[in-house]
């Protein structure tokens, strides 16, 4: 029954790794697309296998950290890439694909959050990790007889990847955890000898794990579970601000406030516009056009015979680091400060190279000016590839978007898609009861928007600005949402200065003839003046006066060798900057960092720090551990631990089981035993035990490097230490509690 509760554990701690997923991917054994999966679409099956194929490898007694890494390479490589190739060409070739694979991922890890996209290299690198985790916590119950340091293992694994996916789909793998874990704490030993603890153990059990998974359900959580001190999603976030499409702007608007991004010159206020997002997954944005070097555009920015207005704008970066080229839209040409700049097919431009602190750059924008006429008469004939693109909606769209679109349907003017448009905006900045509100928390992100469109209706710009998008496409009408930001606080004439506190986002609309019209469903954040001159939003609480293409403009100043009105870097120095935020939510990459120096740095760091306090006991017990952790299991180190064994004979014992000469440890043995048991004045110094020792470790270093190097962060000698000390600390408190038990009852 023991086994039965660690394999259950340790499978779904392993399994939980998919959470980490979204999405479909895959080309090996396990092609996602034809998987049926838990909790993360298309990685529950490999990792399960990954944590089932670990089970064996931890079960193999002596053999079982032998054949752990080799095991964990060959499965990785058959699960994510299929049968190996045949000939040395097509070993080459995999090994290029895998290093192209890691490079992709760790670019992924770095700069995105979870979850991921199913993607080869992220499964090369979790699936050896799941299967050292689930080893380890294997051995540790197998064989180093300490189930609770399998249950930390396993339980803080689940906990760590609970934090970082925001609790997205943790439940059903905790759930299974809680109960196995439990049953394998009380079936190994705790509950007594007599087993008369078993069934009011089970019933504890039983309670406690309703608790811990009903309690942060209740309609009274909020009031009275507090969230922790440290925020631990957080870890690796801070410094310069990295400034991407995919980014969260509820970072900005909360951590990163005061961090000072960019600032802007320009004649005319704007939204200054860094890229789209075209593709939901359920759970947030992507991009799907940055990268098609050469494509078309999607659906034209601006159609001829659209009037528009052109502006120039001077950026200089400040504490920020982006690729990306912001501007008021549609920019239509950047200077030469911008190297390798490129139009991406949504409209946006992209710098070949990142733009740090000092960089400076102008760009042209042709601002749109279509007039209500124009709008209202575009139609609905969309080209394909806008249908195909933009009307996406995933399998998993809560249906308060469709029931939100019938309401709308019911209530307003939706004659043209334009005024559909405008029902929607109107919907969610006035009529609809929706308050802005930076503090909200939706715990679950793919329930945001049913929570949000729902009976929650508070929230930010990203809340607003994805509903509007969805209820869109659920009505047959293009959109797209846009990353950008504020024109910013104006902190000289005509010269703007953006903060995290301006980033936004806000709704794009297709329309036929026309091309993409910017709204914002968000309220409070009516689009600037010259973006809607002659087409103004209902929903604005001025109608600003509409402008003409004849009005005063720029015209002259488009020549970007014109010089400025922004401040030179030069002028800018030793002014402060604040810490800027990180990119949506957290990279995991400090977990798996975290993770991997556990697993590989801890055990011999801590046998190190053990061994520097230098007493005789110490000497000792380093060498014991060195070589148990160097010698196979089976191979003398059970029968070492019998207690009627002197030190001198399980030292012999070890060192000739590990194929070593047994003398230097011999003398080490004796010179302990007499310090230990000898007369007073016949009593080992430690200077003598000490020189023993690094004998002993000298012929320790006979030892292959291989056996080595796995003794050194095999961390069996550290666990059983732990688990004496973990015994006898719960012992001793057992019984002191049953003294004072008695006590107080005989009072």
């Amino acid at each position: 029954m023991e086994r039965i509760c660690l394999y259950i554990a340790v499978l779904a701690a392993g399994s939980a790794f998919a959470i980490l997923f979204t999405g479909e991917g895959g080309s090996g054994v396990f092609n996602a697309s034809s998987l049926v999966n838990m909790g993360g679409n298309g990685a529950f099956v490999p990792m399960f296998g990954a944590a089932l194929a670990a089970l064996f490898v931890g079960s193999a007694g002596r053999f079982r950290f032998i054949l752990l890494f080799p095991a964990a390479i060959l499965y990785t490589l058959f699960a994510v890439y299929g049968f190996p190739p045949l000939t040395f060409s097509g070993w080459g070739s995999l090994v290029e694909q895998i290093g192209g694979d890691l490079f992709v991922a760790a670019n992924t890890m770095y700069a995105q959050p979870v979850p991921y996209d199913v993607s080869p290299g992220l499964l090369v690198i979790l699936m050896p990790m799941v299967m050292v985790i689930a080893a380890f916590a294997t051995s540790a119950t197998l064989y180093e007889r300490t189930p609770i340091i399998s249950v930390a293992t396993l339980g803080l694994t689940i906990g760590v990847l609970s934090t970082i996916s925001f609790e997205d789909g943790a439940g059903p793998f905790f759930f299974v955890f809680v109960f196995s874990a439990l049953g394998l704490l009380l079936f190994s030993g705790a509950a007594g000898e007599s087993g008369s603890l078993l069934r009011p153990g089970l019933f504890v059990a039983v309670v406690v794990a309703a608790a811990v998974l009903l309690v942060p359900k209740a309609p009274f959580s909020d009031q009275t579970v507090s969230s922790g001190e440290i925020d631990w999603t957080r870890i690796g976030t801070g410094g310069t601000s990295r400034l991407d499409v995919q980014a969260d702007v509820g970072d900005y608007l909360t951590a990163g406030r005061d961090a000072e991004l960019f600032r802007v010159s320009s004649t005319e206020q704007l939204r200054w516009r860094g890229g789209t997002l075209d593709r939901f997954d359920g759970v947030r944005w992507s991009n799907t056009t940055r990268g098609d070097e050469g494509a078309d555009e999607v659906g034209e920015a601006v159609e001829e015979g659209v009037p528009t207005r052109p502006v120039v704008q001077s950026v200089q970066i400040l504490d920020a680091e982006t690729d990306l080229v912001f501007g008021g839209y549609k920019i239509s040409d950047v200077s030469s400060d911008v190297p390798d700049a490129s139009e991406n097919p949504d409209g946006s431009w992209s710098s070949g190279s990142q733009f740090t602190e000092g960089d400076f750059y102008r760009a042209l924008s042709e601002v749109p000016q279509p007039s209500t006429e124009q709008l209202q008469g575009a139609g609905t004939e969309y080209p394909a590839e806008v249908r195909e693109r933009f009307l996406q909606l995933p399998e998993t769209t809560p249906g308060v978007v469709g029931d939100t679109a019938d309401d709308i349907r019911a209530n307003y003017d939706t004659s043209t898609p334009y005024d559909t448009a405008r029902a929607i905006e109107r919907y969610l900045t006035s009529d609809g009861g929706f308050v802005y509100n930076l503090d909200v928390s939706y715990r679950r992100a793919d329930w945001a928007i049913e929570e949000f469109l729902g009976d929650g209706r508070e929230g930010f710009c990203t809340q607003f600005a994805t509903s509007m998008a969805l209820i869109l496409r659920d009505m047959d009408i293009p959109s797209r949402v846009v990353y950008g930001s504020t024109p910013g606080d104006e902190v000289d004439e005509n010269v703007y200065e953006v903060t995290g506190a301006n980033m936004h986002t806000w709704v794009e609309v297709y329309f036929p003839g026309v091309g993409w019209y910017p709204m914002d469903p968000t309220p409070g954040f009516a689009m600037p003046e010259t973006m809607q001159a002659n087409a103004p939003s209902p929903t604005s609480q001025a109608a600003p006066e509409a402008l003409t293409p004849e009005d005063p403009t720029l015209q002259g100043e488009s020549d970007f060798d014109q010089q400025e009105t922004l401040d030179t870097p030069e002028e800018n120095e030793g002014e402060s900057a604040a810490s800027g935020t990180s990119e949506e939510g957290t990279p995991a990459w400090p977990f798996f960092a975290l993770a991997a120096g556990i697993l590989f740095i801890v055990p011999p760091a801590a046998k190190r720090m053990l061994l520097s306090r230098s007493r005789p006991e110490d000497f000792y017990r380093d060498l014991s551990g060195r070589l148990r952790d160097a010698l196979p299991p089976g191979s003398g180190a059970a029968l070492a631990d019998s207690p009627s064994l002197t030190v001198t004979e399980r030292m012999a014992l070890l060192a000739g089981a590990s194929g070593l000469e047994e003398k230097p440890f011999v003398e080490f043995a004796r010179a302990y035993s007499d310090h230990l048991y000898g007369p007073e004045g016949e009593k080992s110094g430690r200077r003598h035990i000490s020189r023993t020792h690094r004998n002993a470790v000298k012929e320790f270093g006979k030892l292959p490097m291989w056996r080595r190097v796995l003794g050194e962060i095999n961390p069996a000698s550290l666990m059983k230490r732990l688990g004496r000390s973990v015994a006898s600390g719960w012992e001793g408190l057992v019984k002191e509690v049953g003294l004072r038990l008695r006590r107080a009852f005989r009072r």
